[in-house]
């Protein structure tokens, strides 16, 4: 017995130390689909010790439907002691929003069902204040209202990371061309967050623009994504939710991935700050105070990061990651090296999109007695005749990459990329599925 209880004080002593060594982490976040696999990720990863979670008030999820997902995730994951708060409902300055439908998917968790899982829900802030010291990483992944709040309270924090803004590449707010939706939606929070004493990590579109959801991660998960409940939940919620479908990123995963340098990003020291107010409201631009900012991305890295984690080693192997694109657009040309036959169905590929400028591709079935060549590009608006049915489409934003999964029925097919400023149409090649 003594034997034993010595062999029991020497492994809880190694606990002990390990867990000494672990960076403790508080997630403010909105429970976007991104955002679950990123508090996934954290609350698997060896070095991390999550201690907190906020549930955005301003956010895609509305509270208290948030913290109930919260809450349901933490006890997939094993966590089910992590406190949860929600936060405010309304920005530290206007009231701007997400879409009610959007914001009704988060609602949901998009469908998928999980157990309930007991607990109180408290003041996000509260919440927050409470589990950070001096040694405490802040990861934003939402509007920052509660990441401003949580400074005033307990400024004494080591540091944010945050996935916010878009410095030389567009936004993504539709009317806000310059604008990313966690600084538009609290531009005045995002400035004070910025500006304040605690060193700022950001990690704005322009770096997660390289991390595109792919059909090639969702193909690995389903080999392996019965290794960990976390895995088969990512499995579910791409399938759920068509994510690896085309037109997503991996935005708060990289994120989180940044902490500790989980995944070597390339960045800049900038000194940074948010318009807050007129028609540029929550546009990133320079000036202001001395911000560290996530300019790229390895994505091959990242993803084999990501999965690894979620897995918790078991074996994957993630297919066509390093095949070239097969639509390249640089703002001048397009380059084609997609087939040219091939056999109908679900085709996977990726655009590549160099440019100032986002480009559209249209893969579109050609009637019978018409061929790809009696397509015309050229200037001016693309007009797409009669003969021409749209299949797939897809749109491809300045400086990023976009992986896709459509579906293509049998017959002769034409390859269209369309761009604007100035309205031009480029005929790219002729396609034949069998």
């Amino acid at each position: 017995m003594r034997a034993l209880l010595v062999v029991l004080l020497v492994l809880l002593a190694g606990c002990g130390a390990a867990g000494a060594g672990r960076t403790p982490v508080v997630v403010d976040t909105d429970l976007s689909t991104d955002d679950v696999i990123a508090l996934l990720y954290v609350l698997n990863r060896p070095d991390l010790d999550v201690r907190a979670v906020a549930v955005s008030g301003t956010g895609l999820v509305r509270c208290p439907a948030g913290a109930r997902n919260a809450r349901a995730l933490l006890a997939l994951a094993g966590r089910p002691d992590i406190p949860v708060g929600c936060g405010r409902a309304d920005p530290l300055e206007g009231f701007d929003a997400f879409p009610p439908e959007w914001r009704d998917g988060a609602d949901t968790l998009f469908g998928l069902e999980l157990p309930r899982a007991a607990g109180r829900t408290e003041d996000a802030v509260d919440v927050l204040a409470r589990a950070v010291d001096e040694r405490t990483v802040v990861l934003s992944l939402a509007p920052m209202t509660d990441v401003a709040l949580l400074l005033r309270k307990r400024p004494q924090v080591a540091a944010v990371y945050a996935m916010g803004g878009a410095l030389d590449v567009p936004g993504n707010v539709g009317g806000h061309e310059r604008a990313e939706y966690n600084f538009w939606i609290d531009p005045a929070a995002a400035r004070e967050v910025l500006r304040g004493s605690v060193p700022v990590t950001l990690v704005p579109l322009d770096a997660t623009n390289q991390v595109p959801v792919t059909p090639f991660v969702h193909a690995a998960l389903v080999r392996a994504h019965y290794a960990t409940p976390e895995a088969t939940l990512v499995y579910d919620l791409m399938n759920a939710t068509g994510m690896h479908t085309g037109g997503q990123y991996f935005w708060d995963p990289l994120a989180a991935a940044a902490i500790g340098g989980a995944v070597p990003l390339r960045y800049r020291s900038e000194r940074l700050t948010v318009v807050r107010d007129g028609d540029e409201r929550g546009r990133l631009v320079r000036g202001g105070a001395r911000v560290r900012v996530a300019v790229g991305a390895d994505r091959a890295r990242f993803e084999r990061r990501l999965l690894g984690t979620l897995l918790r080693g078991a074996p994957f192997s993630i297919p066509s990651t390093d095949q070239p694109p097969a639509v390249e657009f640089d703002g001048r040309s397009v380059t084609y090296r997609g087939p040219k036959t091939g056999a109908a169905g679900e085709a996977g590929f990726e655009t590549l999109n160099t440019s100032d400028r986002p480009f559209t591709f249209i893969i579109g079935r050609l009637s019978e007695g018409h061929t790809a060549r009696d397509l015309h590009g050229g200037p001016g608006k693309f007009r797409p005749p009669g003969w021409f049915f749209a299949e797939a489409t897809g749109d491809t934003p300045p400086h990023s990459r976009v992986a896709w999964l459509k579906s293509l029925t049998p017959g002769e097919k034409a390859v269209v990329v369309t761009s604007t400023e100035p309205d031009r149409s480029w005929v790219v090649s002729p396609l034949s599925l069998r």
